[in-house]
C-alpha cells in the first residue's frame, strides 16, 4: 500500500470516530465500566496521545535523522506488516502516568485534536519521500521501523482499537 493510500485510510477510520461521537452522552462517553478498563474518553485520547506522542513523534525522529539504521523488526513487528494489522487482541498497556489516558476530555476538544491528527497525518504524507528508508526508530514490540512504516501504523492501532469502542458503546 502506497502512503496515499494509507493516508485515505487513515482519514477514513479516523472520520468514522469523529462521527460517531455524536452518538455518546457526555455520561456514556466518559463512562468506565471498571477500575481497570477505559472509557470511551480515554480510547479517543489514547489513540491522539499515540498518534501525536509516539507514531508522527517517531517519523519526525527520522526526518531529522536521529535514528538507528541497523535495526530489524521484531518477530511481532515483521507478522503485523505482513498482516497489514494488529493481531486481535487486547494489549494491556500499564496503569499509570503517561500510559494512562484522561477521561475527563469532552467531546468537543476530542474532535478538535482528532482534526489536527488527520491535518498532521496529510502533512507527513507529502513529506514520508524524502526521508531515507535507512532511518528508523524502535518500536517497543515492533523493533526498529522507518517513517513509512511509522506512517502505516497510525490507521493500523485505530483500525485495532474499533472492537474496543464497539465494546464500550454496547454497555
Amino acid at each position: 500500500m502506497n502512503t496515499k493510500d494509507t493516508l485515505r485510510t487513515f482519514e477514513e477510520v479516523a472520520g468514522y470516530y469523529i462521527a460517531e461521537l455524536d452518538n455518546y452522552s457526555p455520561e456514556k462517553f466518559r463512562r468506565k465500566p471498571s477500575v481497570e478498563e477505559w472509557s470511551l474518553s480515554q480510547l479517543y485520547n489514547h489513540l491522539i496521545m499515540a498518534a501525536f506522542h509516539m507514531q508522527i513523534k517517531a517519523i519526525e525522529e527520522c526526518e531529522l535523522g536521529r535514528s538507528v539504521s541497523d535495526g530489524e523488526k521484531t518477530e511481532a513487528g515483521a507478522a503485523v506488516f505482513a498482516a497489514g494489522a494488529f493481531p486481535p487482541i487486547k494489549i494491556k498497556v500499564p496503569t499509570r502516568p503517561g500510559y494512562t489516558p484522561d477521561y475527563s476530555t469532552d467531546k468537543q476538544e476530542i474532535k478538535e485534536r482528532m482534526l489536527q491528527v488527520i491535518d498532521e497525518m496529510r502533512n507527513v504524507e507529502r513529506r514520508l519521500a524524502s526521508i531515507p528508508a535507512d532511518r528508523k526508530i524502535e518500536h517497543p514490540a515492533f523493533g526498529c521501523l522507518n517513517a513509512v512504516e511509522w506512517f502505516q501504523l497510525v490507521p493500523m492501532h485505530f483500525t485495532h482499537h474499533l472492537r474496543q469502542k464497539e465494546a464500550l458503546e454496547a454497555l
